[in-house]
């Protein structure tokens, strides 16, 4: 576990991750991205599990199995570029912002501008890097 583990559940990371998704859904530039998704609550659930393991959580505090992450290989396949990441990236410090403690905002933050990096690097600028979520300690 991490501080932020510590003081978030994986209920307060699930709630913030419904509100970037309520906020992303709508954007103009992004929302489309979204459009083929066919049931929204898995992917939710998913992306919750996600940020949790990203964040120092572990697998116990998750229901249910842990899903598989293919971060990179799902974003070229939607084509984003660096613009588009600009644009989640700040929806998603306006979530944090909006619904945490500074401090914990601020921390997230931090973590989520380290994966945007990697992504940006992987589809974006199409370079060779790995991005690996895992149990910490396994």
């Amino acid at each position: 576990m991490s501080w932020l583990t510590d003081q978030l559940n994986v209920s307060g990371v699930h709630h913030v991750v419904q509100c970037f998704y309520m906020k992303a859904r709508n954007d103009a530039t992004i929302g489309h991205y979204f459009d083929g998704i066919d049931d929204f609550s898995l992917h939710e659930e998913r992306i919750t599990a996600f940020w949790w393991l990203a964040l120092g959580g572990t697998t116990a505090q998750l229901s249910g199995p842990v899903p598989s992450f293919d971060m990179i290989n799902k974003h070229i396949a939607l084509g984003i570029d660096a613009d588009d990441l600009e644009i989640w990236l700040n929806i998603f410090e306006q979530t944090l912002f909006e619904n945490l403690e500074a401090g914990l905002a601020s921390d997230w933050l931090t973590k989520a501008g380290e994966i945007a990096g990697h992504l940006k690097a992987m589809v974006a600028d199409g370079k060779s890097a790995g991005l690996q979520i895992r149990e910490p300690n396994s």
